[in-house]
């Protein structure tokens, strides 16, 4: 399987246009509700929350399901604010309708023993992410934006998106 190809019409400073995720087809991962993953997706994220916790590693989700309005707030005002050019906010940041959160099958994940690294490079040192290196595949996820990645986006080791179903192949892989 290959990922998808760019062309002009479906990307924008190297993301790739997504489609918004039904409300319908989202389910909460933590008891609040705050924090939502498609159905299949947020089944298999809490299970591997479990199997980690089984071996004391805290996998934490930080953000999941992004509308395209929370995601224009994010790049427009709260990157604007930090005097980025559109291109140095795209490298950190999707722009709306291009963020994999759109489709309820993104996450960020902290190690909720190194909250410090939130967001963060750094991440990539702590046992979570060590964790979710050896262990993530088996639950159907895998990192987004690696080091070098061919979209130019921004290293990202928090940001796993999960492709365990035939739907969230065919989002984020061709035949």
């Amino acid at each position: 399987m290959s990922q998808l190809s760019l062309t002009p019409a479906d990307s924008l400073l190297g993301h790739i246009a997504y489609a918004e995720a039904p409300p319908d087809t989202l389910s909460p991962v933590l008891p609040n509700g705050s924090i939502l993953l498609r159905d299949a997706a947020a089944e298999r994220f809490l299970a591997m929350v479990r199997a980690a916790r089984a071996e004391r590693v805290r996998l934490v989700p930080l953000s999941g399901f992004r509308s395209v309005e929370e995601q224009t707030y994010l790049f427009f005002t709260l990157k604007a604010k930090r005097s980025l050019s559109a291109q140095e906010r795209a490298q950190v940041s999707a722009p709306p309708g291009y963020s994999e959160h759109h489709t309820g099958y993104a996450v960020d994940i902290g190690d909720g023993d190194r909250p410090d690294t939130d967001l963060e490079t750094d991440f990539d040192q702590t046992a979570a992410y060590r964790w979710l290196t050896a262990n993530a595949a088996r639950f159907g996820f895998e990192l987004s934006f690696p080091q070098d990645n061919a979209q130019g986006v921004s290293y990202e080791p928090w940001h796993w998106r999960f492709v365990g179903d035939r739907h969230s192949l065919e989002t984020f892989y061709k035949r």
